[in-house]
């Protein structure tokens, strides 16, 4: 495997953790509509996801700059696969659906200022 590639790894995996959170951000600030400090919330996760955003944006070029492109192929009920070509050299990766919501879940307490585990702390 490409030692460079490798180098990467973390980052490909910060950029579909980064990419699931911003769309669980979208998800969970359309139900807050109920809420008695909705205004709140709202602007909070505004806020949030506009940081997210622009972390999420400056990984995706790093890696474009590195020659990574990452894509979501196909999802079923228990895993999805992600494709990943790195100046030519491709992969294709499997997370179990479960793991993937784990990680967003980290990624949230991250945000929140609780302790959180990376994916150093799990080897």
């Amino acid at each position: 495997m490409h030692k460079e590639f490798m180098e990467l790894s973390n980052d490909i995996h910060r950029y579909i953790v980064l990419e699931l959170f911003l769309k669980t951000l979208e998800r969970d600030r359309d139900h807050i509509s109920q809420l008695k400090m909705k205004d709140i919330f709202d602007a909070w996760y505004e806020s949030k996801i506009n940081e997210t955003f622009k972390e999420f944006i400056k990984l995706r070029d790093f890696l474009y700059m590195k020659g990574c492109k990452i894509e979501k192929q196909k999802s079923d009920d228990f895993m999805t696969y992600y494709f990943i070509l790195f100046r030519g050299y491709d992969e294709t990766r499997s997370y179990s659906n479960i793991a993937l919501r784990n990680w967003v879940s980290e990624e949230m307490k991250r945000v929140l200022g609780m302790k959180f585990l990376t994916p150093a702390d799990r080897k």
